[in-house]
């Protein structure tokens, strides 16, 4: 579980970095599970958008310095996350939702492979656990480099067993 002084380090500077940036917002703690945290920003709309950037991609790099900050002696990585106006949930529906979509239609035969738009580690993550556990006939692979890091979609089928004629006698 995550150290009661980083926790309360955690949002503290977060609260710190709000006021600097003179956003009026309420941050709280939810506990996602045993070791993972959310510190979640309600503020208004305006704000939101500053905060979330094109993307989420000012949300990953206020994430990312609060982790920074956040570091214990040794070096290691607290787990926590950090949402806005719970941009985090309606992101992942999105991508469920397109990666259903984009699954279905490889099933359906419109595409022989299909080929997601670039996303995070954790948002990939999601669509491959979405996938193995919703749609066992597909196969999902990470392909590209970097912020290209994709995800394409393909028909795996029934394993391929041994051809008749090759059985051992």
């Amino acid at each position: 579980m995550t150290d009661i002084n980083t926790a309360e380090n955690a949002k503290a500077y977060l609260e710190k970095i709000l006021a600097v940036l003179e956003v009026q917002a309420t941050v709280s703690e939810l506990n996602l599970d045993e070791s993972t945290i959310c510190y979640r920003i309600d503020c208004n709309d305006t704000d939101a958008k500053l905060l979330i950037g094109r993307k989420g991609q000012t949300l990953e790099a206020l994430q990312f310095l609060l982790r920074q900050m956040c570091k214990g002696t040794h070096g290691e990585e607290e787990h926590f996350i950090v949402d806005i106006c719970d941009y985090r949930e309606r992101r992942k529906e999105a991508i469920i939702d397109r990666a259903k979509k984009a699954a279905v239609a490889v099933l359906n035969g419109e595409y022989e492979e299909y080929a997601l738009p670039p996303m995070t580690a954790f948002e990939r993550r999601l669509v491959h656990n979405y996938l193995h556990e919703n749609f066992p006939d597909l196969s999902s692979e990470s392909n590209g480099e970097g912020a290209e890091r994709h995800i394409v979609i393909s028909y795996s089928g029934m394993p391929q067993s041994e051809p008749e004629g090759n059985l051992p006698e």
